[in-house]
């Protein structure tokens, strides 16, 4: 996936009609010209930023081209991402360096003698190719990955006639009820090209055609359309049925550092008003204008799903920010797609999904050494100040050492709720930290980054929706007509179908899953680009359910109502809902941080999980949240498999004597009870 900018010469789909920005008249307005008609129109650059923050605006590369054969993929397998990173090392040895072939074969031999790989040396010309398909994909990895599907002779080895004996040998005995067989279709074929050669002189004789054009030429045709010719239409539609009805930097963005930490403030619950414990806040800084990119704030540990969901929003422009905090006055223009992103070793930021996300964008990724705090010393600098000015000195807070709390206890005295949290922190930093003078920069970071960067200089993704898939969990499943069964749950929709009828009743996908909401999938079509959305069948349980909380249900249902359908599951929910709602309140502090958890976003957004009973046709018995059961708000672990308890018969064996003198007194007793 590459990155665009607002600059002259790129080209933007928004309604379906492309525009190509052809000059900046104004600081703020750029012309545009519509490539099939030449009709110039303005865009301020506010309404394209809005536009692209909507997904109504879409950056036009190859992959998104019609009729052009997609460059990249967003799935490789993992030794195709092997092979891409280690042509990466090559390429960024020369990058800077002229294509000079004696220069590239010097620099390409030490590389090798230091790692040696791969096992032979890569030739200069191989080097300096790799180098300009990299320049040209905007530092993509993906570009380093052998695109062997376009490889083989692009001109066709059969005739025009040919081909059209083939097509109608394949309308004639294949697709029919008779169901013909390869064999036999390509004999008819066969047979239609010796009768026409009888007919044409020894020098235009056509080729016979083979039992590879035959196959090929029967799997172009659609799945559904092929079924339907030899089953009926009947057998076709019920074997593609589908189940819907389930419920030190220079420049700006060229450096940024990301790192987690627990806000020293207990947080209490919007409606109860009980001290729930203390928030995990992910932060995303600027290295070079100190201005904060993106943050992430909840109850989830550190892990992948924070992490992305922090650099999501660091991407990508601040568009609704005055829409969910109107009381902030000042804008949050900083956002972009960071050159070089420094971490720390955390298991969160080791992992092959935040390697390719990154790798993707054209991004580094600088891991900092042990022990080494000062390495990525702006985030730490920055997440004090926050915890200072947040934190300390209000009511609630833990401090930051053990030793200053004395007597105080911040879970008797806490008073913020955690919706106010999340706009007190967004204040903060927009309206104090970012207008604010740096003492290291004696500028404040909102004007720092006005000076020092121009919006068509900033770079986002092409595409929302593919970077959602790339930023997304990645596990393989397979699709059939109830659709893709995952943790448990049903997803499908009708892109789907038209999927599967293209294709293959059965196909292998990849999916991409967004760990906070259950309720939607993203599904990778294996034949080419393109992603689809899928739903959950079971949508008033999934909808905006976490896979955390989703395991809880399940282990609620299993231990407590002793059931193990998604029935069960939903009934669980409202349970849960129900004891967090009217007792967790005579819970130890352990319990309601767990409850905390559990709520996730409901808790900003007011939403009680109490709206699913619509959709339980009886009121189950009340349950108490004791100490045996606390631990269902544990997380399962990732191999533990819930399965239905079999009550087991006992047999017992018994001994019958079958000689003929007892069979004679068995019927001799029968006839006397006659």
């Amino acid at each position: 996936m590459s990155t665009s900018a607002f600059q002259s010469g790129v080209r933007f789909t928004i309604d379906k009609t492309t525009y190509e920005l052809m000059r900046k008249i104004e600081d703020e307005i750029w012309q545009a010209e519509e490539l099939k008609t030449k009709r110039v129109h303005e865009f301020s650059i506010q309404s394209l930023l809005e536009l692209y923050a909507s997904e109504q605006l879409k950056f036009t590369t190859i992959e998104s081209t019609p009729n052009v054969t997609p460059q990249f993929h967003v799935h490789y397998s993992l030794q195709e991402w092997e092979i891409a990173k280690l042509r990466r090392i090559y390429v960024l040895k020369i990058i800077d360096l002229p294509s000079n072939r004696e220069l590239v074969k010097s620099i390409t031999q030490a590389t090798w003698e230091k790692i040696k790989q791969p096992a032979k040396a890569p030739g200069s010309t191989a080097v300096i190719r790799w180098k300009n398909r990299y320049l040209q994909s905007g530092k993509d990895i993906r570009s380093l990955i052998d695109r062997n599907q376009l490889k083989g002779n692009s001109i066709p080895r059969y005739d025009a006639e040919t081909i059209n004996f083939v097509t109608k040998a394949i309308e004639k005995k294949y697709l029919s009820l008779e169901r013909g067989t390869i064999e036999s279709t390509l004999d008819f074929a066969k047979i239609l090209v010796i009768h026409e050669n009888k007919l044409r002189p020894k020098e235009l004789q056509l080729r016979m055609p083979s039992r590879s054009l035959v196959k090929h030429s029967i799997e172009k045709i659609d799945a559904f359309d092929s079924y339907c010719a030899r089953h009926g239409r009947t057998a076709a539609t019920k074997k593609f049925r589908t189940v819907l009805g389930h419920r030190t930097t220079n420049a700006p963005l060229e450096r940024a550092e990301i790192d987690h930490t627990p806000l020293d403030l207990f947080v209490v619950d919007d409606k109860t008003r009980l001290p729930l414990g203390r928030p995990w806040l992910t932060v995303c800084i600027d290295d070079y204008t100190r201005c904060i990119l993106g943050i992430h704030i909840g109850f989830e540990p550190p892990s992948y799903l924070t992490v992305s969901k922090c650099l999501r929003q660091a991407f990508l422009p601040k568009a609704n920010l005055n829409a969910d905090f109107p009381n902030i006055k000042n804008a949050w223009n900083a956002h972009g797609v960071m050159g070089q992103l420094v971490v720390d070793n955390g298991l969160e930021f080791h992992s092959n999904s935040l390697e390719n996300a990154c790798y993707s964008l054209g991004m580094e990724i600088h891991y900092a050494p042990r022990k080494v705090a000062w390495f990525k010393g702006k985030i730490e600098r920055f997440q004090g100040s926050l915890n200072r000015a947040i934190s300390h000195g209000n009511p609630g807070t833990t401090f930051s050492n053990i030793f200053e709390k004395d007597d105080y206890n911040p879970s008797k005295h806490a008073v913020i709720s955690y919706s106010i949290l999340k706009e007190i922190v967004h204040t903060w930093i927009v309206d104090v930290y970012h207008q604010k003078p740096h003492g290291i920069t004696k500028m404040p970071p909102a004007a720092m980054w006005q000076n020092s960067i121009a919006p068509e200089d900033i770079l986002v993704p092409d595409d929302i929706a593919m970077l959602d898939a790339i930023l997304g969990r990645s596990e393989q499943r397979q699709l059939t007509h109830k659709g893709i069964e995952l943790y448990g749950l049903f997803y499908n929709s009708a892109e789907l179908t038209s999927l599967r009828r293209k294709h293959g009743d059965k196909l292998s996908v990849e999916i991409r899953i967004d760990t906070s909401d259950l309720g939607q999938i993203i599904v990778l079509s294996p034949f080419g680009n393109e992603i689809y959305k899928a739903s959950a069948l079971d949508a008033a349980y999934a909808k905006n359910l976490s896979k955390w909380q989703h395991d809880v249900c399940k282990r609620f249902a299993a231990i407590e109502l002793q059931k193990f359908t998604p029935d069960s599951w939903l009934e669980a929910k409202y349970q849960i809902a129900k004891l967090i709602d009217e007792e967790f309140m005579h819970k130890k502090q352990k319990t309601r941080t767990k409850v905390a958890r559990y709520k996730g976003d409901a808790l900003a957004n007011k939403k009680e999980m109490a709206t699913t009973t619509t959709s339980i046709e009886h009121t189950p018995a009340p349950i108490t949240l004791n100490q045996s059961n606390e631990s269902l708000l544990e997380p399962l672990p990732a191999d533990t498999q819930l399965e239905v308890p079999i009550k087991k018969k006992r047999f017992i064996f018994q001994h019958r004597d079958r000689s003929p003198q007892s069979i004679h007194n068995e019927l001799n007793e029968d006839s006397t009870n006659d």
